[in-house]
């Protein structure tokens, strides 16, 4: 049996919403990076994490800390969700940083390929760019609101 885990981008999956519906759906049916697995061989999802946001100073000891209790559950991979490899400036270094901290598992770039990771940066970057109401906004109207009122 092999127990994995995947990394996620903690943007997409707190901003965007990205639930990671695919990356799961690929490792039931053994498609995208997981087709490399033995086809005898069970697949154990252990967990799911995002990654420490985009790194300060201290992102190497912030990757650790989230992939620890991975490790501690024993993963013999630990994925890089495709949104993590197609957006992230900073894979290889928490590629390097895990596989120095713990060099038992393998870490593996990528859970699946849904096209071109081109587009893909310029629909997510389209997204984060797209023009919404901020909390300054919300405030602007209720103090409008309650100059009106008065």
């Amino acid at each position: 049996m092999a127990r994995i885990g995947i990394i996620t981008c903690s943007n997409l999956t707190q901003e965007l919403g990205c639930v990671s519906s695919v990356c799961l759906a690929e490792i039931k049916e053994r498609k995208g990076c997981f087709k490399d697995y033995p086809s005898n061989e069970e697949l154990d999802l252990v967990g799911i994490i995002n990654c420490s946001g985009c790194p300060t100073v201290s992102a190497p000891q912030k990757i650790l800390r989230r992939v620890r209790p991975m490790a501690e559950l024993q993963v013999d991979a630990i994925h890089f969700s495709f949104c993590m490899t197609a957006v992230c400036p900073f894979k290889q270094k928490y590629e390097e940083v895990i596989s120095e901290a713990y060099p038992q598992i393998k870490v593996v770039m990528g859970t699946h390929t849904p096209g071109d990771p081109k587009m893909f940066q310029e629909n997510v970057k389209h997204l984060f760019s797209a023009n919404q109401k901020t909390m300054a906004d919300l405030f602007k109207e209720w103090l409008m609101n309650q100059s009106l009122t008065e």
